[in-house]
């Protein structure tokens, strides 16, 4: 009998999860296009007229990517950097680390 009835509820549990609608996947990408190449550029090389006036950090530099942690780049993307605000307000977790994995990519050889 409780056999039946926790398979009952199993078999329940399952089937909203099934119907719960898929949480969507982070645009990372997009994100960074709207949040950040403002001042840092498309390629992150900071090599626009707004970022030379903000002194913003050249994201593609492969020394600065070398010497920079994941944790680093969280904390600045939350907090702020230099002249740049900080985000922690404006963007959950799930996009801050989405942020990270952007600026990863953008390493210059």
């Amino acid at each position: 009998m409780c056999n039946r009835i926790a398979r009952a509820g199993l078999l329940a549990s399952l089937a909203l999860l099934a119907t719960a609608p898929a949480q969507a996947q982070v645009d990372g990408p997009a994100l960074y296009q709207q949040h950040c190449a403002k001042c840092h550029g498309d390629d992150g090389r900071a090599s626009n007229m707004r970022g030379r006036l903000l002194f913003a950090q050249d994201l593609g530099d492969a020394k600065w990517q070398e010497h920079t942690s994941d944790a680093q780049i969280l904390a600045a993307i939350r907090n702020g950097a230099r002249m740049m605000s900080g985000y922690a307000s404006k963007l959950n977790l799930e996009q801050q680390q989405a942020l990270v994995q952007v600026v990863r990519g953008l390493r210059q050889p």
